[in-house]
């Protein structure tokens, strides 16, 4: 089942040129692949309630190949392109003047509510009458070395953090990170693709250390622990 949606850009979702920012893309295509889950009964109120269980992010790389401008026209189409025994691969593609502006590959896994613990998907939702779509395009992620990295920032999660699952939200790390560039970078060389790997989940009150890697790679930390890596291209 394909999850399509037509829009125009809004102001809150643009950088300072006016286009489509790297953190916007990222609010876009969590909403799109939440609004989906949804329409699957595989959201995070479902699967809380009837499995106590919740599907999170695990990775998500990010493209961006064509520039999409304040209330341009837009279309968000969203599907699973893999269904596995406790992993969901999910594609969404924003298309704008019959081009793909940007694409991003999610892959999901179902955690339990309690212990946090890997849920088989079909324990968590997953039926016979789900399945999977062919992909339209390949995206590719890179396991990237993080070494060589120095402080660059600290950061405590506030409340504005927190979603519905009441943990910090996937977009939030994506704006810490994207603060660690300055305005007259960004609108220089916009940022042109984002992989993150989330690794474990922070809460209100924790305070996150941002380390900056070699070629634009990003840690963040709780108490010396990994929360997530993610590259800048």
């Amino acid at each position: 089942m394909k999850f399509i949606k037509h829009d125009k850009l809004n102001y809150s979702l643009c950088d300072t040129a006016a286009n489509l920012s790297a953190v916007g893309a990222f609010q876009l295509v969590e909403d799109a692949i939440c609004e989906m889950m949804g329409n699957l009964k595989l959201d995070g109120e479902t699967c809380i309630r009837e499995y106590d269980a919740m599907w999170v992010f695990i990775k998500n790389r990010l493209e961006i190949h064509h520039p999409i401008h304040w209330m341009e026209e837009y279309t968000i189409e969203c599907y699973i392109s893999n269904v596995g025994g406790v992993k969901l691969i999910v594609d969404t593609l924003i298309k704008s003047h019959g081009k793909i502006a940007v694409a991003s590959r999610a892959e999901l896994c179902a955690i339990d509510h309690n212990t946090s613990r890997i849920r088989r998907g079909n324990t968590v939702g997953l039926n016979d009458t789900i399945h999977s779509e062919t992909p339209e395009i390949d995206i590719q992620f890179d396991n990237g070395d993080f070494t060589a990295c120095e402080l660059s920032d600290t950061v405590v999660v506030r409340s504005t953090d927190i979603d519905f699952y009441h943990h910090n939200n996937n977009v939030s790390y994506i704006r810490y990170i994207v603060n660690q560039f300055d305005t007259a970078l960004l609108h220089q060389k916009p940022i042109s693709a984002i992989e993150i790997k989330y690794v474990s989940q922070t809460f209100e009150g924790d305070v996150l250390k941002i380390y900056r890697c070699s070629d634009n790679r990003f840690t963040i930390e709780n108490e010396d622990k990994t929360v997530v890596n993610c590259i800048v291209k």
